[in-house]
């Protein structure tokens, strides 16, 4: 009967993979809305971005950010990060702001459009433009003639408006380099809530010293 088992499942796993679209893009999570395009955008060394919509500080980290990320993936030092609209190879564009702090149920759609000639980031506020972002790093791919990206266009927003993370750092002590790291990994898969439950009992890992008091335990 175990032989019988693992041999279906074998046979399920199989006929999975050769079901599997050859043309499916690698990205998680899977997109409300894909169209594939023809052929692929180059990356190279005069990859670039430009922002034609709304601009805030954290659209300008966000793109920073993206650009050393895909610098770091590719190893290709870009010459030219930010450029004017019409010699951009990836043009962004925000209809509005985000609310100062994120609110639960807040539009966090985008519209990613790729072609041969360039892309296209459409979304109506930030926090749309930032997951799209992590979409394009989640396409770009290893060719024969080097990095490139498949022409596509994917809709996109979230099945669930509460996508978060617990990290309890109260019972477990976890270095700063490795909360980094879980952040970098949460935008990457477009989370939105970090439930960081930094004290208990067996720990206080955040130092206050405004409100510490010191504490003298006399032996009775």
């Amino acid at each position: 009967m175990r032989i019988l088992l693992i041999a279906g499942m074998a046979l399920l796993v199989a006929s999975h993979a050769v079901a599997r679209p050859e043309n499916e893009l690698n990205v998680m999570p899977m997109p409300t809305s894909v169209r594939h395009g023809v052929g692929r955008l180059a990356v190279d060394q005069s990859f670039s971005v430009a922002v034609t919509g709304y601009k805030d500080a954290t659209l300008e980290r966000g793109i920073h950010r993206f650009m050393d990320d895909l610098s770091h993936q590719t190893g290709i030092f870009f010459k030219q990060k930010v450029a004017d609209s019409p010699s951009a190879t990836l043009l962004i564009h925000a209809d509005h702001g985000s609310e100062s702090v994120q609110r639960l149920g807040e539009d966090e759609s985008h519209e990613l459009t790729i072609s041969e000639s360039g892309a296209k980031l459409t979304a109506p506020n930030p926090l749309g433009i930032l997951h799209g972002l992590q979409t394009f790093l989640q396409l770009v791919q290893i060719t024969t003639n080097g990095f490139a990206v498949p022409a596509a266009t994917i809709d996109d927003r979230p099945r669930f408006a509460w996508r978060g993370l617990l990290i309890d750092v109260g019972r477990h002590f976890i270095p700063l380099d490795v909360l980094k790291r879980n952040l970098d990994g949460m935008a990457a898969v477009k989370m939105n809530v970090l439930h960081w439950h930094l004290y208990d009992s067996e720990g206080f890992r955040l130092e206050s010293k405004r409100r510490f008091r010191r504490t003298v335990l006399h032996a009775s």
